[in-house]
């Protein structure tokens, strides 16, 4: 079978497409970005090392500086010996760089709608060159792909890809985000109970200790209203404050981590609204621990955001572990796109927050059904066809 190259492993997306590859047969391997960040390592998303065996460091960098200055011949030698290479980030400007075509871009978000276009600043910037070169191939490199494969997400993220009017093929679909079969419940007991992790023992004594428990794991972007960036987490707050004062007799626990530009902004907000008591905030943590994590809560709540999106990486880390959803989203823009949507309750503001709290919190069988259909839908559109629609592209 063919020998894969997968490039960049933003949100920890491609460890887990690569490790499915490689169960299908295919001789895959994935090189990780110079810049990559600590908790999209591949050991943050694996209880084993196993994965030592295909995946790479590399000279790939994520910044126009380093981007600059690799040759050619360097791109060259990474490459040449895979028959087949997927990527995302700068992957399309690389190729770009070479005279090669990607085989197929998938997008995480910055890539296509930041990247591919030039931001005027100062022309005096010794950076400026740079900068041209970097945006000019990124934005070559995505029109030349061969395949695009991206969700109808909404009109926002839509538009950046209309506007480059790439000549390749579109997948409408989700790259399979989580490699599920390192979390079934057997592998995550294990895990647990072996694990001197102090995150895994505070959410174990957070579990005993609360009669309901909420996680929300979105970066902190709330102050600029940025459609792209804004994740709504000052509505959560918000909500969640209403709802502990609608249910006193409850003792609630909201799950936060400290990632963000805006978690001191949260912290203030947390301390206005005098729920201190009730939040217990976490450092950057590993996925493998967070699906611990999620494990162990009642309710996930995604982004609340002003714009919809269909599937990102918090919603899919909830629904491969079976567990019911708050937050945004316009059901209208993805009915032509699935039979059928995962079950949410959607949020739009701090009271249809605390609304569906109260109502996720009240009703055990709800929540128990919505996070079973979650799990149907994650395994039908994310791990089936967004997997078998990667492989029909690899065998065109």
């Amino acid at each position: 079978m063919k020998k894969i190259l997968l490039i960049c492993n933003q949100s920890n997306n491609f460890f887990a497409l690569v490790r499915y590859l490689r169960d299908i047969g295919y001789d895959a391997h994935l090189i990780l970005m110079k810049e990559e960040f600590e908790h999209f390592n591949p050991r943050a998303d694996s209880y084993n090392e196993n994965y030592k065996k295909f995946v790479h460091k590399s000279f790939f960098s994520m910044l126009p500086t380093g981007f600059y200055l690799i040759s050619k011949d360097q791109i060259k030698d990474a490459v040449n010996d895979f028959e087949f290479i997927i990527g995302c980030g700068l992957a399309p400007a690389y190729l770009n760089k070479i005279g090669l075509k990607l085989d197929i871009f998938i997008p995480y978000g910055s890539d296509l709608d930041y990247q591919p276009y030039f931001q005027r600043k100062n022309f005096f910037n010794k950076k400026f060159l740079r900068i041209i070169s970097v945006t000019y191939h990124q934005k070559m490199g995505i029109k030349n792909s061969r395949f695009v494969m991206k969700t109808n997400a909404n009109s926002t993220f839509n538009s950046h890809y209309n506007n480059l009017q790439p000549y390749g093929e579109l997948i409408s679909g989700t790259v399979p985000l989580i490699y599920d079969k390192q979390y079934e419940n057997s592998i995550l007991k294990k895990y647990i109970n072996s694990s001197r992790n102090d995150f895994i023992k505070s959410m174990k004594t957070i579990r005993e200790s609360s009669d309901f428990v909420i996680f929300h794991h979105c970066r902190h972007l709330w102050s600029d209203k940025s459609p792209i960036d804004y994740k709504g987490n000052d509505k959560l707050l918000k909500g969640f404050k209403k709802f502990t004062e609608n249910k006193k007799e409850i003792n609630a626990c909201l799950i936060l981590f400290e990632y963000g530009e805006d978690v001191n902004k949260s912290k203030k907000l947390i301390r206005e609204l005098d729920i201190e008591n009730n939040v217990k905030w976490f450092p950057v943590t590993y996925r493998k621990d967070i699906m611990i994590g999620i494990n162990l809560c009642d309710v996930g709540v995604a982004a609340l955001a002003d714009i919809s999106w269909i599937t990102y990486s918090v919603v899919c880390e909830f629904m491969c572990m079976s567990k019911p959803i708050i937050m945004y989203r316009e059901d209208e823009l993805y009915k032509k796109n699935y039979e059928y949507l995962y079950p949410i309750i959607n949020a739009s503001d701090d009271n249809d927050v605390a609304s569906a709290l109260m109502k996720i919190c009240k009703d055990k069988e709800l929540s128990l059904n919505m996070g079973k259909e979650s799990k149907q839908w994650f395994n039908k559109y994310v791990i089936g066809e967004g997997l078998q629609k990667i492989i029909n592209a690899i065998e065109s």
